[in-house]
């Protein structure tokens, strides 16, 4: 599947226009479940917010499976190199118009948020607009026309980050493993077919440990979950190990739909464990659940029996149904879906 905006990174209005890059979003507030909440803002990322972040995605996934052990087991060793692994890569998909970076910011100790001081980046999430074709997202205004001279400022800063990675390397970082998520790409093609062949992905999200328990984690979800029902597309996620409740809990009610290490023994992800991945299918499409099969094979700790049991329950439901009137799915060449308008 061609896609504009995929990397498989776990935790992705018609017109022709292109987008504004800077767009801002109104500030909130934390929940009232805080003994004592604090204000935060949530805005589109700026140039300069790239670094901070970096360290706060970092300190998010730290303990993780996959981008703490397995992608930097040097990570104690050199601490602040992890954040050379987020940066380069944020620095580049920064200028695709496809992709969209938030973060939450609260004012510093003792500062207001009207008193022009610094900010503290304590949140951080990167959107991309997963499309079948770079028209398609033009078209949906979330992409530059060919002309365009703004176009080569990603290929721009590709060369700068591998110029970076030249000049300053980073040490924390497995060489086996640092390509393990390229590597996994094409494994899932599959998925952002049919009736998600367009949809929001959620790339990356983490929230500095210090500032969790906040709602800011949940505020960045919902943003690219309302982005896609104003667009009528699906939205998707792949869940870091552990996360999965979490976003069943946003809003992302389909699935598992996949894993990211599904594929066979060629996948360098096959065991490891998370990378399940979660759809919110857009409005008046129902689509069926996946048949369990391989794909479910891997470790960690997801209830499957729990999702067959409901998988099994709908599809009772369904066939009830069917008895009554007959339901017509429809299916798509090369896609695992059947689905069906509501």
């Amino acid at each position: 599947m061609a896609t504009t905006a995929r990397t498989a990174t776990r935790t992705g209005t018609t017109g022709t226009t292109p987008a504004t890059k800077l767009d801002s979003i109104e500030s909130t507030s934390s929940p009232t479940l805080q003994s004592k909440p604090r204000p935060y803002t949530l805005r589109r990322a700026q140039l300069s917010d790239l670094s901070p972040a970096a360290r706060t995605v970092s300190l998010g996934f730290w303990d993780d499976v996959l981008f703490g052990r397995l992608i930097h087991p040097f990570r104690n060793s050199y601490p602040s190199h992890v954040d050379k692994y987020w940066y380069r890569k944020f620095i580049v998909d920064y200028w695709d118009w496809s992709h969209v970076m938030l973060v939450t910011t609260e004012p510093a100790e003792g500062d207001t948020l009207t008193g022009g001081k610094p900010e503290i980046v304590t949140g951080f999430a990167h959107w991309s607009r997963i499309a079948p074709t770079r028209q398609v997202n033009y078209k949906a205004s979330w992409g530059l026309p060919w002309w365009d001279p703004r176009r080569m400022l990603k290929p721009v800063f590709a060369l700068f980050s591998r110029l970076l990675g030249v000049i300053s390397p980073n040490r924390a970082v497995s060489k086996t493993h640092e390509t393990i998520l390229e590597q996994s790409y094409h494994f899932l093609d599959h998925i952002w077919t049919g009736p998600r062949s367009e949809s929001w992905y959620l790339e990356c999200i983490a929230v500095h440990p210090d500032y969790q328990g906040r709602g800011q984690g949940r505020a960045l979800v919902q943003w690219g979950l309302q982005k896609a029902r104003d667009e009528g597309i699906a939205c998707s996620v792949i869940s870091a190990e552990g996360k999965e409740t979490f976003y069943e809990r946003c809003g992302f009610d389909s699935g598992p739909v996949a894993r990211s290490g599904e594929g066979g023994l060629e996948n360098p992800l096959r065991e490891v464990e998370g990378g399940i991945c979660f759809f919110k299918d857009k409005e008046g499409v129902v689509v069926k659940d996946r048949v369990l099969g391989d794909w479910t094979y891997g470790p960690g700790d997801y209830d499957w029996a729990a999702w067959t049991q409901k998988v099994e329950k709908k599809l009772g439901e369904d066939q009830s149904e069917g008895d009554e009137a007959p339901v017509v799915w429809k299916t798509e060449a090369g896609s695992p879906w059947r689905w069906r308008e509501v």
